[in-house]
């Protein structure tokens, strides 16, 4: 089964795209903020395909930076950020990353990180 970190600091969005990860065929471990995120990138970031992070987490750190510490325990995960801040919200992403823009449809997410991990 295909591993993913989800942060996302509003419960009920976090709730949504697990439910709807999960649906796809994901194994979907949950961070609410981005202390969480790092604990559990420290301990297991290998074991993840992918993390999918917003960006405004809401606490002074961002999704880039977690993304950043995702992709320095492990090169190869994948990373999708999802934004309400408009187009040019992934300017300072990571390389080779996915932004998915808010509103989204959690279905469509789902479809869209399958599709990003199987490239």
């Amino acid at each position: 089964m295909v591993c993913v970190l989800l942060v996302e600091d509003e419960r009920e969005v976090a709730e949504l795209t697990r439910d709807a990860l999960s649906d796809a065929g994901f194994k979907v471990t949950v961070a609410l903020d981005d202390r969480t995120a790092y604990q559990t990138l420290e301990h297991e970031a290998r074991s993840f395909a992918a993390v999918v992070t917003d960006i405004n987490l809401g606490t002074g750190v961002t999704g880039f930076d977690v993304a950043r510490c995702a992709r320095r325990l492990n090169e190869a995960i994948k990373v999708i950020y999802i934004s309400g801040q408009g187009p040019h919200a992934g300017q300072f992403s990571v390389e080779r990353a996915l932004t998915v823009e808010k509103p989204f449809d959690p279905r469509d997410l789902a479809q869209q990180v399958a599709a990003f991990i199987k490239n």
